[in-house]
């Protein structure tokens, strides 16, 4: 696996305390025009893009406005993730977005709505124990709790409600 963080524009770092503890605590980067990727055997896994981060050194987090996630299989885009806010763990890798999160499935036109959303990047799903809206082409799905692939290819709704709009047979 191989990560790429780029940063296009980098507006400051700040240290403001007294003591050397403190400042070291208080550090941080702002950024904008943010990118994260992860490849695998030299195709693109991911692509995190931010307009705007903030990188707490002491929490080993950024803070991410208007994060967008892509997601590709064989070199093509499958899926894409968007919320109005974010973190990413600069250790592991693993994402979670808030505020207005959607993620549309290119493959089978599926759009999943929700609060907040999770990504475990060693494992490669989301999860959320958040209440869920699912729309796809054969009907409507409600829950709370999920776990699913980024393509949503493979997914687990839990407290599952349906509406399908299929023909009966």
């Amino acid at each position: 696996m191989r990560w790429i963080i780029v940063a296009a524009i980098l507006f400051g770092a700040s240290a403001c305390q007294k003591s050397g503890e403190s400042a070291h605590l208080a550090r941080r980067q702002v950024m904008a025009g943010m990118t994260l990727s992860q490849s695998s055997l030299g195709e693109p896994a991911w692509t995190l893009m931010s307009r705007h981060a903030v990188l707490r050194e002491d929490s080993m987090l950024a803070t991410l406005t208007e994060p967008v996630m892509e997601f590709y299989k064989k070199g093509k885009s499958v899926s894409r993730v968007t919320a109005l806010t974010g973190e990413v763990s600069t250790e592991s890798h693993d994402v979670h977005l808030s505020s207005s999160v959607v993620l549309d499935s290119f493959e089978d036109k599926s759009r999943l709505t929700t609060s907040e959303l999770f990504y475990d990047s060693k494992r490669g799903l989301f999860t959320t124990p958040a209440d869920i809206l699912m729309r796809r082409p054969e009907g409507v799905l409600r829950g709370r709790g999920l776990e699913a692939k980024p393509d949503l290819s493979e997914i687990r709704i839990f407290n599952q409600t349906s509406t399908l709009s299929g023909a009966p047979r």
